[in-house]
């Protein structure tokens, strides 16, 4: 059974003005003229019509004053939102650029349909750059979706995009707005596009793409910089020992959450059961929040290419010293754009100098275990080497006639 068997114009139409622009396939109009609605089906159709009108009309072309408005919203999205998703069931790639229209829409629950619906059909690499711009939407639930569509591509450009954008812990369908960097103290290069999906100021990161090249994002960060261009591997080396301790840090916060998460008892009470569930969900985010950390700090080379590090900013923290503002520049193989990686230390102080105490105790522990065992073996080698010289002596003496 055909598509047009199922959607109704009203809706269509509908559609078209909450998108902005009409439909650039006109083979449309074709499938529909080809099979018009029954009179039963017309009927049954006409209160949805008229609701999607009233919304179309009034209530989103104005801010929601009336009290009726709320109601006609919720049912205007629902009858669109069942429209799109039939035409992701039709597996007809002839729709796609209508769903593309779709993600212009305002509405969230209708962008993330139109995901769906992409997901159904299968994403084309023809559309890539369409793409790329919807898996960055600013509200986390289109993210999702737009994530789970791109599982359903074919091609290596846009399995790369979904391993790139695919790793968030974050929903909710309100937008996010991006942070100013000013606020971190961190400079931001020219012509930057913030990535929500690749960017977390509770971590102290803040994830760009830019239209200037690799060269001028260099140029850019030198004139700000204390240290660098560092290579990615010498930057982890130089600051080993540092990095270590913000790692110790981050994997105790990361164990005192999942230990609070399974010490607690759900209440009896059910009128607590909201609040237990509120802290049990910051928990488990906090841990996600804490992988996904260590996930991009890997920089994998099929994603990144050869990452240059700025050092922006360094101290002395007990006695160790740390980069504490720093920017990582790398080629996005899935955006095919270059990037720029913001990132500053969360951590306290008191936190950092606790974890170096461990670590240099350990550290001065390991030395005495090693000169321990070591110098008996030495003291053993010396020992047989001594008497194999002194019997190698004997047996010269012996031929010699001494």
């Amino acid at each position: 059974m055909t598509f047009a068997l199922y959607m109704n114009r009203g809706t269509m139409i509908a559609l078209v003005l909450i998108c902005g622009q009409a439909l650039s396939n006109p083979a449309w109009a074709t499938s529909l003229a080809a099979h018009p609605l029954s009179q039963e089906t017309a009927a049954k159709e006409s209160p949805k019509n008229e609701i999607v009108k009233t919304y179309v009309a009034t209530c989103r072309a104005k801010p929601i004053k009336q009290a009726d408005c709320d109601r006609v919203r919720k049912e205007a999205i629902a009858i669109l939102r069942e429209d799109v998703l039939t035409l992701g069931s039709s597996a007809n790639a002839m729709y796609l650029p209508t769903l593309l229209n779709i993600f212009k829409s305002h509405e969230p629950d209708l962008r993330i349909a139109a995901a769906d619906a992409v997901g159904m059909i299968g994403p084309s690499e023809l559309f890539f750059a369409h793409f790329a711009l919807i898996a960055n939407d600013p509200v986390p639930d289109v993210r999702k979706a737009a994530s789970q569509m791109l599982q359903h591509g074919k091609g290596e450009s846009l399995a790369l995009l979904a391993r790139r954008t695919g790793a968030s812990e974050r929903s909710g369908r309100t937008p996010e707005t991006p942070p100013d960097p000013k606020k971190y103290g961190m400079p931001v290069a020219p012509e930057s596009t913030y990535l929500f999906f690749a960017s977390d100021a509770t971590q102290g990161r803040l994830t760009y793409i830019t239209k200037k090249n690799m060269k001028d994002n260099l140029a850019f960060f030198k004139q700000k910089a204390k240290k660098g261009p560092l290579e990615l591997a010498a930057f982890k080396e130089l600051y080993e020992k540092a990095l270590d301790d913000e790692q110790e840090v981050r994997e105790q916060a990361k164990e005192e959450a999942m230990s609070k998460m399974f010490s607690q008892e759900p209440p009896t009470d059910p009128a607590k059961m909201d609040a237990y569930l509120k802290e049990m969900g910051q928990a488990q985010s906090a841990m996600v929040a804490q992988n996904l950390y260590m996930l991009d700090e890997l920089y994998p080379a099929d994603v990144f290419g050869s990452p240059k590090v700025y050092v922006l900013e360094e101290r002395k923290i007990g006695q160790r010293n740390y980069p504490t503002k720093y920017v990582v520049l790398y080629e996005d193989k899935a955006l095919k754009r270059p990037g720029v990686r913001l990132c500053w230390m969360t951590l306290s102080d008191q936190a950092i100098k606790s974890a170096q105490t461990t670590s240099m105790m350990e550290e001065t522990f390991e030395g005495k275990t090693t000169e321990e065992n070591v110098a008996p073996v030495i003291k053993e080698k010396s020992e047989q080497e001594r008497k194999k010289f002194n019997q190698g002596q004997s047996d010269l003496e012996k031929q010699l006639g001494f």
